[in-house]
C-alpha cells in the first residue's frame, strides 16, 4: 500500500520561483526511499509540501487517502502518523525545557493509555540518550540533538519518517551510527525517507533512490542497480561521482 504519493505538485514562491514542478512520487509501507539532489533541487519543499507544510498545486495522497478536502483536525492526525524529523536538529528541541520534560510531553500527546515515564524511558534508550534526562539542549552534541530530535518522532511511532538531510554536519563514523539507529529503532512497516545531498551517506540504507534536479524528479532506480555499468541522469553521474561510487565494470 502507498503510505505518502504526491501527482503533479508545482510549488511556486512569491518572488517567483518554481520550487517543484510537474513532481510525482510515492512511497510504499516499509519501504526505504533515498531523495537525494544537490542543494536547491527541491527536496526539502517536497517533504514540507507533502505533508500539507508548504502551499502547493496538484494531488497528495496519505495512507491511501486523498488530502484534497480534509480539514486541519484530518491533516493534525495525519502528521501524527507521518512525522518530519527536520534539517536542524535544534528546532525540534525547546531550548529552555530539559529533553526528558520535553519527551514526556510528547508522550502525553501520541501515547496518552501508556506510562509516560515507561515510555521516556524506552524510547531515551532505543536512541542511546538513557542517561541525558535531565539534559538542557543547549548541552547536547550535534549528534546527541539529532538522537533527541529522532526519540521524540518515534514516541508517535509513526507509519512514515521522513528525515530531512539527518547526517550533515556529523562525521562518516557517526553518520552511519545514526541511519542505522534510524532504520533499527522504526517499525518495519514504517516507510523511511532520507533526504540527503549525500549519495555515499544513503545509499546503504535505502531500497530506492530517486534523484531531483531544479524541482523535478530527474532519475529513479533500485540502489542494488546504483553501481551498474549502465549510463544514468547527468545529475545522477554527477552525484556518483562526488560521492565516490565506483561502477561495475561493463561485461564483455
Amino acid at each position: 500500500m502507498s503510505v505518502w504519493e504526491v501527482q503533479q505538485m508545482r510549488v511556486v514562491y512569491g518572488s517567483g520561483v518554481v520550487a517543484l514542478d510537474d513532481v510525482s512520487f510515492r512511497v510504499k509501507a516499509g519501504e526505504r526511499v533515498g531523495l537525494v539532489g544537490s542543494s536547491g533541487s527541491g527536496k526539502t519543499t517536497l517533504a514540507r509540501a507533502g505533508l500539507g507544510l508548504v502551499p502547493s498545486v496538484g494531488r497528495i495522497s496519505l495512507f491511501g487517502e486523498d488530502t484534497a478536502a480534509w480539514r486541519p483536525r484530518q491533516w493534525l492526525a495525519a502528521r501524527q502518523k507521518a512525522q518530519l524529523l527536520f534539517q536542524d536538529p535544534r528546532a525540534m528541541l525547546h531550548p529552555a525545557i530539559p529533553i526528558g520534560v520535553l519527551l514526556a510531553e510528547s508522550a502525553t500527546l501520541h501515547r496518552p493509555r501508556e506510562s509516560v515515564d515507561a515510555a521516556v524511558t524506552e524510547v531515551l534508550t532505543a536512541v542511546g540518550l538513557s542517561d541525558r534526562a535531565h539534559a538542557w539542549p543547549h548541552e547536547l552534541s550535534g549528534g546527541e540533538c539529532r538522537r533527541a530530535g529522532l526519540a521524540r518522532v518515534l514516541l508517535a511511532r509513526p507509519a512514515l519518517l521522513i528525515a530531512d538531510e539527518p547526517t550533515v554536519g556529523l562525521d562518516a563514523s557517526l553518520k552511519a551510527d545514526l541511519l542505522q539507529l534510524m532504520l533499527h529503532t522504526a517499525d518495519p512497516q514504517c516507510a523511511v525517507v532520507l533526504v540527503s545531498h549525500d549519495l555515499h551517506a544513503i545509499s546503504w540504507a535505502t531500497d530506492r533512490i530517486v534523484v531531483m534536479d531544479a524541482g523535478r524528479v530527474v532519475d529513479s532506480f533500485p540502489t542494488k542497480t546504483l553501481a551498474s555499468s549502465e549510463p544514468r541522469h547527468p545529475i545522477t553521474e554527477a552525484l556518483m561521482a562526488a560521492a565516490g561510487v565506483s561502477r561495475a565494470p561493463k561485461e564483455a
